[in-house]
């Protein structure tokens, strides 16, 4: 009478590109999640500034803003004026303005960390890395309209927006529209190496 015993599978080696892709993507990974929560707490406190704070630390004009840490808070420049002193709808208007130029960074922040966790997982040539380019791209378009829709309602609040207009927006505009077409090729590359692998 034979006995057959049966013999594990070999061990899958992973090729060397791919570890090293692990293992660059984990710090990676890491230093967006820190980014993403720095960037949070900033958005959470200016938010939170603008709508509570009545003191002189925090002042804005038509072009920008200003906080002050020193210990004594120099007088207030001509053209100038302290958030506190805004009327509400004001206040209200800046902070949404805010939330429309940051929250889009925080989303390509998350989706970056979203993107090389995969990436150190050892996930590189399947449809949810293309999904998470797609969706960097969709947020790189929105953080170059953002500083356009945020002046049309500070404007609209009555308050003079002069700071709008950033060059950093048309590049944002450029990288979304080319991020498109790559996830585009990532997903067609998924799908051909998801049909190599039913060939054995």
């Amino acid at each position: 009478m034979a006995l057959i015993l049966p013999f594990p599978p070999p061990p899958v080696e992973q090729p060397p590109l791919l570890s090293r892709i692990r293992r660059l993507s984990r710090p990676l990974e890491w230093l967006f999640t820190a980014l993403f929560a720095l960037g949070a707490g900033i958005l959470v406190l200016a938010v939170s500034g603008a709508l509570a704070y009545g003191g002189d630390r925090l002042q804005v004009w038509p072009g920008g803003i200003q906080i002050y840490v020193e210990p004594a808070v120099p007088p207030v420049p001509p053209g100038w004026t302290t958030v506190g002193a805004l009327p509400w709808v004001q206040k209200l208007a800046l902070s949404v303005s805010a939330c429309l130029m940051v929250v889009p960074a925080l989303a390509i922040l998350w989706r970056l960390r979203s993107l090389f966790r995969l990436y150190g997982e050892g996930v590189v040539l399947e449809a949810r890395n293309a999904r998470c380019i797609a969706a960097i791209a969709v947020w790189l378009i929105a953080y170059a309209v953002g500083p356009t829709l945020g002046h049309l309602v500070v404007a609209a609040s009555g308050f003079d927006d002069r700071g709008w207009l950033r060059l950093d927006s048309l590049q944002a505009l450029v990288l979304g529209l080319v991020l498109v077409v790559v996830a585009r090729v990532m997903r067609w590359g998924a799908e051909v190496a998801d049909d190599a692998a039913r060939f054995v």
